[in-house]
């Protein structure tokens, strides 16, 4: 991992993280502020950071030289593949190196910058020799190919599928056979301006793009749906469901909370007249594993909602959150790809920030398994 100063190493352990690197002399390396080590060896094992918990090292010599490395502990058993495998920036005068885990059966990476698609790779690692004079948004993508017969639920979802005639344009989408994978790295030269947080507010939300969205079961009473009729916007009051977890203390004892909601399913034959209406219900929707320390929370929220009209798959995902009352932070999620997923956050009195979004496939009542999407957001400041 060269990044212009010296050559920094990450390798996830059992339990920890353990550093290694090529700067001369003795070093200095701080964790998230605070000295950790000062010597000649060229190592450190860091067994004090979480699971899921965002970590900043800095390492400096006595010739001033420096490099910043950003990352989080994985978990091996883990049911979220971002939280099993290590993703990793390193920040130094020379640039911004991003590093990732390889993914089975994934070729080439994608490489994006505030949005726009510079560079496609083949290795697990990419360096940005841009100087970095603002805060920086990256993204890293991959397809993989779906190995359907590994999937949980197949059987059941291939059941369903033969009572639903499909359209071929369903049934020849070749992006419906591939996993998204999606890394995301906030990337800054410089600390917040906000030392410390007491709120942490996490809103995420399900919608249907177009105002009506044809069943692709021919044989079904509801021949179409009304859709949401919206681009992504975090504050759009239609949605097929919305769910908001508040961190509320984080500068004491933090308390947790969740609300959730479903918008009304109207369903309509072509003259538009109403065959069908009801709100689905969120009952598998909350928090599980919440752990909640002084200045810090991690939680799990978990979402499984389904058509109150018609068999067929739940919209499902899961949100993996570790906080602590700095403006940094590492999320991790995995959803069904149908429809429109949008994740946001927001710190304090900020604005809202955008996490992640993930378009629809093209059926948002599908009858073959759809494809994951599996992403991970870390903010690269200290």
């Amino acid at each position: 991992m060269h990044n212009g100063d010296g050559l920094i190493t990450v390798k996830p352990l059992s339990d920890g993280l353990e550093l290694s690197w090529s700067l001369e002399g003795e070093v200095t390396v701080t964790r998230n502020g605070i000295d950790v080590f000062n010597g000649s060896v060229n190592h450190y094992v860091d067994r004090d950071t979480k699971v899921g918990e965002q970590v900043a090292y800095r390492i400096t010599n006595a010739a001033g030289e420096e490099a910043k490395l950003y990352t989080a502990a994985v978990n091996p058993e883990d049911e979220l593949y971002w939280n099993r495998h290590l993703t990793a920036a390193v920040v130094s005068q020379a640039g911004t190196y991003l590093q990732w885990d390889p993914i089975p059966d994934v070729e080439t990476y994608a490489i994006y910058r505030r949005g726009r698609r510079i560079a496609e790779v083949v290795g697990t690692g990419y360096i940005d020799e841009t100087p970095l004079e603002a805060p920086t948004a990256y993204e890293v993508r991959a397809l993989r190919p779906v190995k359907y017969d590994q999937k949980p639920g197949t059987r059941l979802i291939h059941a369903v599928g033969k009572a639903m005639s499909l359209a071929k344009e369903f049934t020849t989408d070749t992006r419906r056979n591939q996993e998204l994978y999606i890394m995301y790295f906030l990337v800054s030269p410089h600390r917040p301006e906000t030392a410390t947080v007491d709120e942490i507010q996490l809103r995420v939300q399900t919608f249907i793009r177009p105002p009506r969205l044809k069943n692709p079961n021919l044989l079904s009473p509801h021949p179409y749906f009304e859709g949401d009729g919206r681009p992504y916007n975090v504050h759009a009051p239609e949605y097929r469901t919305r769910t908001e977890v508040k961190v509320e203390g984080l500068a004491d004892i933090p308390i947790v909370s969740i609300k959730k909601d479903a918008g009304v399913t109207r369903a309509f034959n072509a003259r538009h007249q109403l065959t069908g209406e009801d709100v689905a219900s969120v009952d598998q929707v909350y928090l599980e594993d919440v752990d909640i320390e002084p200045n810090e929370v991690s939680y799990r929220l978990q979402h499984s909602v389904g058509n109150p009209l018609v068999i067929a798959p739940d919209i499902k995902y899961t949100i993996v959150a570790h906080l602590k009352n700095q403006p940094t932070f590492k999320l991790s999620g995995t959803h069904t790809q149908s429809p429109h997923h949008e994740v946001y956050l927001r710190v304090g009195e900020a604005p809202w920030t955008t996490i992640h979004r993930a378009d629809d496939l093209g059926v948002s009542f599908m009858a073959q398994p759809m494809p994951d999407c599996h992403w991970t957001y870390l903010t690269c400041m200290d």
